[in-house]
């Protein structure tokens, strides 16, 4: 339940930080008379990530309210479905860090790129929340297995 509330203030954030930026999208004049256009291209690439980590970990929860054998494996599948959209973001994020090393772009020390353990657009709170779900993970299949091995 704490990774579910954590993954849900992470998300909020950068959700915000898009309502934020779609809003302020349009055409504003200054008090000069000129017109400035500010045009919206969509959420920045950390929100589909943490949207799928948030909702794979709202299943997991699901999961283990259920207090069941298949409760368990539900709770087992959602934290290892937000645990492989972690895992598929960063894999993105080094491609892409390593294809514009590649060329001669240091991507990575640029000061107005935002990244954290190769996580682009990632936060300290992703890489926690990628480290905790790691371990609950490896607790649920624990219990898992205890109750398998308890049933035989």
């Amino acid at each position: 339940m704490a990774l579910c509330l954590t993954a849900a203030y992470n998300f909020s954030l950068i959700f915000d930080e898009t309502m934020k930026a779609a809003n302020a999208s349009g055409t504003h004049t200054t008090p000069d008379g000129f017109a400035i256009t500010v045009c919206y291209f969509g959420p920045p690439i950390g929100f589909y990530p943490r949207f799928f980590v948030l909702l794979a970990l709202v299943i997991a929860c699901a999961g283990v309210l259920r207090r069941s054998v298949g409760g368990k494996v539900v709770s087992l599948l959602g934290a290892a479905g937000a645990l492989s959209a972690y895992v598929y973001w960063w894999a993105a994020s080094h491609k892409a860090f390593r294809a514009y090393s590649g060329i001669g772009i240091d991507f990575l020390n640029h000061p107005e790129v935002s990244q954290v353990a190769y996580l682009y657009e990632g936060s300290r709170l992703d890489v926690c929340l990628a480290g905790s779900l790691l371990v609950a993970l490896v607790l649920l299949a624990e219990r898992l297995l205890k109750e398998r091995s308890l049933l035989s």
